[in-house]
């Protein structure tokens, strides 16, 4: 035995199984790290639920150094009832009180108790000698001349708040129509809303087109994708958004198509996007969103040893120094600006043709390289922005929606939310109430002609 295990050819086995046995020990591992890194994006659950516990975590609220918040009291205009609490005995013994004075007074605002309000509308019908038709009157807070077994319906205000409820915030009609019930005494069904909210889509088709050509005159516009389904099939749902709007469209591909369809195929702006190859048959100036990329570069940091990690560093610091060189634009004269910018864009040069052994890297390098005369554009224009960022924002209400709804049941129910998920979003940008909007788009007798196809 002992001569056995002095045996070259032994030893040399031994080393080997040694070494096997590290091997499956730190493959077993990544498999473990990456089942759970898997199950962990897979759920529904917010970002603190998706980690263990921290052992010494945060306070909850504001961080230090911000403002704090309070509400103002009203002025005396605001007051919509005052009332007089007076203290005529001590409330834990009921004895009498002494040196009794005013206290500063206290606000409170609340709801009223809202129960529906029931409107009905003589209207009358004639003929009219010089067009030759039959007409009606109409007053403007109608929705609709229906009248018979048609003649009850939902008023503006109530659709105009399910709408809003349904393709702003992401609530199903089926609680809205719970909500209407339990706190405001009104009767409903999921289909009715669901009728009417393809009806205000229609209406609004004018105003979301008129959205469209303003997206297309825009100096730079964020796009961005996610899944989505129109009954049970594969489809994509895509917002192109600027500051002051957000365009949602809903379409089977994936492709450049839709992107030229939305900005047209001369767009002359710059199209800020992620580096899907969508966008790269594109003839459209663009930005790479460099938050992508400089993730990209932490996830490589952080799962790399050794002289792997080189690369993705690198790359990560030239990024943040762009970024870096951004902010101080307003500090620098206009050469020193456009010497440093040609530093940073030699730097980024050398650093691309870079012989690159990890293969992780090396597609990272592949990449950049590709996208080499988009990483830089922010540095070129000052008013296009580094990050997609605005794009991302605008499409997480369409993420949550889509993780209740699971999409669209039929074609015309994603036009309509195409339609209102803009016309929404657009409003709460510019400050203004979609409600409002709906209301004014309900009210009209009927859609322009162009507008009537389904």
């Amino acid at each position: 035995m002992s001569d056995n295990l002095q045996c070259p050819n032994c030893r040399r086995l031994g080393r080997q199984v040694e070494i096997y046995r590290h091997e499956v020990e730190r493959l077993t591992a990544r498999v473990a790290a990456l089942e759970e890194e898997l199950r962990r994006s897979k759920r529904q659950a917010a970002p603190f639920g998706k980690d263990a516990p921290k052992p010494d975590p945060k306070r909850p609220g504001r961080k230090n150094g911000h403002k704090g918040f309070f509400r103002v009291p009203p002025a005396g205009g605001e007051v919509s009832e005052a009332i007089r609490v007076p203290l005529d005995r001590c409330p834990h013994c009921a004895g009498p009180v002494e040196r009794v004075r005013d206290n500063a007074p206290i606000y409170q605002t609340d709801i009223p108790d809202v129960r529906p309000v029931v409107k009905r509308f003589d209207t009358q019908r004639g003929w009219c000698p010089r067009c030759h038709r039959k007409v009606r009157s109409r007053h403007p807070h109608q929705t609709s001349d229906a009248n018979g077994a048609a003649g009850s319906q939902v008023g503006p205000n109530a659709l105009a708040l399910a709408a809003d409820l349904k393709h702003r915030l992401g609530v199903s009609f089926r609680k809205v129509v719970d909500l209407f019930q339990a706190h405001f005494g009104l009767n409903v069904t999921p289909g009715a809303l669901a009728q009417a909210s393809q009806r205000l889509a229609q209406k609004g088709a004018l105003v979301y087109e008129r959205l469209r050509e303003e997206a297309r005159e825009s100096p730079s516009v964020h796009v961005d994708e996610t899944g989505w389904r129109i009954a049970a099939r594969r489809c994509w749902l895509w917002v192109f958004a600027t500051p002051r709007l957000s365009l949602y469209c809903i379409a089977p591909t994936r492709g450049h198509l839709v992107v030229e369809g939305v900005l047209g195929e001369q767009y002359a702006g710059t199209l800020v996007s992620d580096g899907l190859a969508t966008y790269d048959v594109l003839a459209a100036r663009r930005q790479l969103c460099l938050a992508h990329v400089l993730k990209r570069c932490a996830k490589l940091d952080e799962e790399k040893t050794g002289g792997a990690v080189r690369f993705p560093r690198r790359v990560g610091a030239l990024l943040r120094s762009a970024l870096a060189l951004r902010d101080r634009r307003d500090e620098m004269s206009p050469r020193g600006f456009a010497v440093a910018r040609g530093r940073i864009e030699a730097a980024a040069d050398r650093l691309l043709h870079h012989h690159l052994v990890d293969p992780e890297n090396e597609r990272l390098g592949a990449h950049l390289y590709k996208q080499r005369d988009h990483l830089f554009t922010f540095l070129h224009d000052e008013d296009v922005e580094p990050t997609n960022n605005l794009a991302e924002r605008q499409l997480r209400p369409a993420v949550i929606a889509r993780k209740l709804s699971a999409g669209n049941r039929t074609e015309r129910g994603a036009r309509a939310h195409a339609v209102l998920a803009s016309l929404a979003a657009t409003c709460r940008q510019r400050g203004q109430r979609f409600t409002e909007l709906a209301v004014h788009l309900l009210c009209q007798p009927r859609p322009p002609p162009a507008l009537c196809a389904p």
